[in-house]
């Protein structure tokens, strides 16, 4: 029997690509921090079956109307958390193909969660529907020193492509509750600014009072040479971010740092949402990916000192059971985060 996942005590992996487990792998490789929680789906477009899921601690929803919720404990019963504004997106580009694993070829795929570090990892070789050829290497956190910050680096080399690459990174309110009738829209968008350095999107979510800030900033390099680049800014009705890129010939590699902020109306003013969160986007990109790495693992690494020892000499066993604390220590910070 084929197996989905590949056995390793700290990490959990796959390796290759098929469609019909995506679903259930953007469960598997799932991120949180106790503040932010994060389907592992692409970054990329992806036309492919897909469940965007990003959800901040204490943002909740109910199918029902709330007048008609008569305590608590049936608000808790009838609530779900609140599907937020995707944060994660990078449209990728090549001239005008937009990358998409749905239907460029797969040379090879590989993601893997490493535990002990708190990161998603995801490296793969495509060929365009042109015939352009490029690897890409993917990493993100959701930073357990910081839990309103998280980032992500995107990396892409050319192997026979010469021309432009062009990334969008953005935060996208169009996001629906497909488990009703109306397949409505969960978002009313308050405002959409981006500016020079920084772009935030502010929300309020439909039928409940709660409000929700992302903000986000950016660097981009071209052969490890950080990039001044005057970016194309986004302020669509519902999608705010940039538009960059860099022109490329075989073998040169682009990579985009993209440092977001994620801010709610449970820990602070309505008033101050969008400033914080744009202030806290720019101190991010301030310390830059480096740092905020560091302080983050040294973050998981008091964690799991924690937790009881691993006992299990199986390596089967030694992987299920750090799934579980890894699991667990999210779940702990993200009831902290919530008191």
């Amino acid at each position: 029997m084929n197996k989905f996942l590949q056995t390793d005590p700290w990490c959990i992996v796959r390796d290759g690509f098929r469609s019909d487990q995506q679903l259930e792998s953007e469960t598997n490789f799932s991120l949180a921090n106790g503040h932010i929680g994060q389907r592992a789906n692409f970054e990329e477009y992806y036309s492919g079956e897909t469940e965007i899921g990003s959800y901040i601690s204490g943002g909740y929803y109910s199918e029902k109307d709330w007048n008609e919720l008569k305590n608590d404990a049936d608000i808790l019963e009838n609530s779900k958390l609140l599907n937020a504004p995707n944060w994660t997106g990078i449209i990728v580009r090549l001239n005008d193909e937009v990358l998409d694993l749905a239907t460029w070829e797969i040379v090879n795929f590989a993601q893997v969660l490493h535990m002990r570090e708190g990161l998603l990892e995801r490296n793969f070789e495509v060929i365009s529907i042109n015939g352009h050829q490029i690897q890409v290497a993917v990493k993100r956190f959701l930073s357990m020193a910081e839990t309103e910050i998280g980032a992500i680096t995107y990396s892409i080399k050319s192997l026979n492509f010469d021309g432009r690459i062009s990334l969008m990174p953005i935060m996208d309110a169009n996001i629906r509750n497909i488990q009703t009738e109306n397949n409505e829209q969960l978002w009313n968008v308050l405002q959409i600014r981006t500016q020079q350095d920084v772009s935030h999107l502010w929300a309020k979510a439909r039928h409940v009072n709660f409000q929700f800030c992302g903000a986000l900033s950016f660097t981009i390099y071209k052969n490890n040479e950080q990039l001044k680049v005057i970016p194309t800014k986004i302020e669509k009705e519902r999608i705010a971010g940039f538009s960059i890129g860099a022109d490329v010939r075989t073998g040169d590699t682009v990579c985009l740092n993209k440092y977001f902020a994620i801010i709610d109306s449970v820990k602070h003013p309505n008033e101050e949402l969008t400033e914080y969160a744009c202030t806290m986007a720019r101190s991010a990109k301030a310390k830059g990916w480096n740092q905020l790495f560091e302080e983050h693992t040294d973050a998981w690494a008091s964690k799991w000192i924690q937790t009881d020892p691993v006992v299990e000499t199986d390596i089967e066993a030694q992987q299920a059971m750090h799934y579980k604390q890894f699991r667990s220590i999210q779940n702990t910070e993200s009831k902290k985060d919530a008191v």
